[in-house]
């Protein structure tokens, strides 16, 4: 079978473009696989190709928006492939779509950001919902959420299947908590103090972490983002730029915090669990279709998150249970199943 893998950058970093590295790299061990990309790291002992796509790179919203002109100068390339499958609204004429977010409804859930940022989405969303409602393809959605937004603001008809992130269980296993000690000598940390780590978007979670860090006092707040807005200083509060080497930080967190207004999925949250932490999210995200409440992990109406969340950190030595919990609810989300599932669709 010949494959063609559409997705704007292809990286190992996280996200959409990591799901299509690990498709890629599955794949290619039996299929024909050419990644389409503008952007690509590819390992020199990669099975697959690499076809590059142009696009516009003045930012992130206009590679976005230019990245389906650049598609059309490989169409009758992408003709010559069985299953062309793109990560979500990326133009072209795929006949699988993996939708990785539902823009509007991202767009739908924002409060207090720039008109200039909000017309920017505003334009990928009306470009997203053209592709949807025109689209006769298979669609995997990586939760049932998303899935529910793609009907309610899209009217997709067809069938919808759901197929949830992986995560690689052995690299987030918790070993790396023997590094703890070091992690937290550089941070400022003592061993006996409280570490609540949050990874991801501050634009999604700024107002809420900030409520904690103020209503916690007695725990440190480690921050790791790629955001440059909403960053603050506070006492409690250490902000580091994003790395690859997040495992460390798990290992050296007592707990995990994901206040966020919009998630897909949220990639972090299964990573987390992988390493043993009791999670704390919102209920807005994909994710947490994946938690019991209480047993493998704690999911909260925003509204009412700050309070519920420092009430159940302040014993720790409580949630040791949970966070095992969440370590055996990972393990049975390898990313060889989410694999399989797609090879699946493909064969329908």
């Amino acid at each position: 079978m010949k494959i063609a893998l559409v997705v704007h950058d292809l990286h190992n970093h996280g996200g959409h473009s990591a799901y299509a590295r690990i498709l890629a790299d599955a794949f290619s061990r039996r299929h024909a696989v050419t990644v389409f990309a503008n952007r690509c790291e590819q390992p020199s002992d990669a099975r697959w190709q690499f076809q590059r796509v142009r696009a516009v790179r003045a930012s992130a919203a206009m590679t976005v928006r230019s990245f389906p002109l650049g598609l059309r100068f490989r169409r009758r390339q992408l003709r010559k492939y069985d299953i062309r499958h793109a990560q979500g609204y990326c133009g072209g004429n795929p006949n699988v779509v993996t939708a990785h977010i539902c823009v509007a409804a991202y767009l739908d859930s924002l409060r207090g950001v720039s008109w200039r940022h909000r017309l920017g989405l505003q334009l990928m969303a009306n470009a997203e919902s053209r592709f949807y409602r025109r689209y006769q393809g298979r669609v995997i959605a990586v939760s049932s959420k998303i899935a529910r937004e793609l009907r309610e603001f899209y009217e997709v008809a067809g069938s919808i299947d759901v197929i949830p992130h992986g995560v690689d269980a052995a690299r987030f296993n918790g070993d790396c908590r023997d590094q703890r000690v070091a992690v937290r000598r550089q941070l400022g940390i003592e061993d006996h103090e409280k570490m609540i780590l949050y990874v991801g978007d501050l634009t999604k979670a700024h107002v809420y972490l900030k409520e904690l860090a103020r209503a916690a006092p007695w725990a440190t707040l480690v921050i790791v983002t790629y955001s440059q807005a909403y960053r603050w200083q506070s006492g409690n509060v250490r902000i580091l730029s994003s790395t690859r080497e997040l495992a460390s930080y798990y290992g050296a967190a007592d707990a995990f915090v994901f206040p966020t207004t919009y998630d897909a999925f949220g990639m972090v949250l299964l990573e987390a669990m992988a390493a043993g932490l009791p999670v704390f999210s919102s209920d807005r995200a994909g994710a947490v279709e994946l938690i019991q409440s209480g047993k493998n992990g704690f999911v909260f109406a925003l509204d009412d998150w700050v309070e519920a969340t420092i009430a159940a950190l302040r014993d720790l030595a409580a949630l040791r249970d949970v966070g095992n919990e969440a370590r055996k609810t990972a393990r049975q989300h390898d990313w060889s199943k989410v694999v399989r599932e797609v090879e699946q669709v493909y064969f329908r």
